[in-house]
């Protein structure tokens, strides 16, 4: 018998009104392009004395759901995982819509489900489930990717093909070639890549069943990271001289701003904006081989005055709500 087929696969995803109500249909389905999502269970062994070398005898200590699905940036669908990893949306339009996804308080739970194999492959279901971390990324020239780290509650395998009407996502994917960079308000082509990561710090609460109770949200962390062609000592003199002039070591923190804006037509963006970014990392390193220098710039989104939102994405689309 031949083996089921690895590249008959898809993911999908529905918010739920409530923890324990777990959605019926999706209103997100998309093709892999890397990760997967799965039951987890996790054992341990007893230990305690006798006669023998052997160990003692096995058992489950908790089990759950686990998984980081990775998809292509498509519009119509991204908006609902960017509302799971960030936790709050506003829509405004009438057949074209504008979606302003920001950090909230709260995580939305959502039911997921996974096929692998095909018609006659593996079914699964995932209820409560929250999205823990995204990284949306890609370089000069490449599709944007997001790579999401989920935590659920409660996994099933579904002994028939769901069947679901709503098809597998395949509109146009969003390409770095779409991309519009400023940083500190001034507009530059010498940025050659993105990477955003969000990370919730998830943790599940197990109590009394080996399925855990909750999951718990810890402290959010927001940074940014591209790399950059180093044609002037502006950038590099702020992060270590505190201002673009500078020449001594500043005991102070460097901020600025950052936008990333990718385009796919009039009607169709994606927008991811910080207020205020503060730089981690800006080196600069000789090349032997004689190669134009690129600065791999790290930066993490910073508190400010006046600032509430660490970060805001603007999505345009014409899907009416998430």
């Amino acid at each position: 018998m031949a083996g089921l087929p690895g590249k008959s696969a898809w993911f999908a995803a529905a918010k739920q009104t409530a923890q324990g109500a777990a959605a019926t249909t999706p209103t997100a389905r998309n093709a892999f392009s890397g990760g997967g999502i799965g039951p987890v269970r996790e054992t341990d062994r007893l230990t305690e004395t006798d006669a023998a070398r052997d160990q003692s005898s096995a058992y489950v200590t908790t089990a759950g759901v686990e998984g980081s699905p990775e998809i292509y940036l498509r519009d119509k669908t991204i908006g609902l995982y960017l509302l799971g990893v960030l936790g709050s949306v506003a829509s405004t339009g009438t057949t074209n819509y504008t979606h302003t996804i920001k950090p909230g308080n709260t995580l939305p739970w959502f039911t997921m489900w996974k096929n692998v194999g095909g018609a006659s492959g593996l079914f699964e279901k995932y209820t409560d489930c929250q999205i823990g971390s995204m990284t949306i990324s890609a370089d000069a020239g490449a599709p944007l990717t997001a790579a999401m780290g989920i935590q659920g509650l409660l996994p099933a395998r579904l002994t028939v093909d769901p069947a679901f009407a709503l098809a597998v996502d395949a509109d146009p994917v969003y390409n770095f070639n779409n991309a519009a960079v400023t940083l500190g308000g001034s507009s530059t082509r010498l940025v050659s890549s993105f990477e955003f990561t969000v990370e919730n710090n998830l943790t599940r609460q197990q109590t009394d069943d080996v399925l855990p109770f909750d999951i718990s949200a810890g402290q959010r962390e927001i940074s940014l990271g591209f790399d950059m062609l180093f044609s002037d000592l502006s950038e590099y003199n702020k992060f270590h001289y505190g201002g673009a002039a500078g020449t001594t070591i500043s005991p102070n923190i460097f901020t600025t701003s950052a936008n990333f804006t990718f385009t796919l037509g009039t009607n169709n963006e994606i927008s991811f904006d910080f207020p205020s970014i503060a730089y981690e990392e800006f080196p600069v390193e000789a090349d032997p081989g004689g190669d134009p220098i690129v600065v791999s710039a790290r930066a993490v989104a910073q508190k400010a005055t006046g600032i509430t939102d660490l970060v805001t994405v603007t999505l345009k689309n014409q899907v009416s709500s998430y």
